[in-house]
């Protein structure tokens, strides 16, 4: 895709675009590492391939002990499962979670595509 020179209120849009996205994120699960966590274990449901806690930490580039801590503050909201596969926990996002991200991900889906259209103008 060639590159192009970009307006300033185009970036403006777009930073505010992606600033609702954040916030929009950090209403799942409080903070922009729990909600970084969340879209991370959803991805791996989405492509059925549920995410261990080290791999979770490897893909969100945190420490394990990190997520480790995140992932059992966001099970006690509701938001995560965690089990466990022989000497690994599996993350998986709850029915709770996927229906609040069903939500943000539909009005963050509709925001980028006008803001992409607005481009295309």
């Amino acid at each position: 895709m060639p590159e192009r020179e970009y307006f300033e209120d185009e970036r403006r849009h777009f930073y505010r675009c992606m600033t609702r996205i954040f916030q929009m994120e950090r209403e799942l699960g409080g903070t922009m590492i729990d909600a970084i966590i969340l879209r991370a274990a959803a991805i791996g449901r989405l492509e059925n391939n549920p995410m261990s806690v080290s791999s979770l930490a490897s893909y969100v580039n945190l420490p394990r002990q990190t997520v480790s801590r995140r992932v059992h503050r966001l099970s006690e909201l509701g938001m995560l499962t965690p089990r466990r596969d022989g000497n690994r926990t599996i993350v998986e996002t709850t029915e709770k979670a996927r229906r609040r991200s069903l939500k943000f991900a539909n009005s963050a889906i509709s925001e980028t595509i006008e803001f992409v259209r607005q481009l295309e103008k």
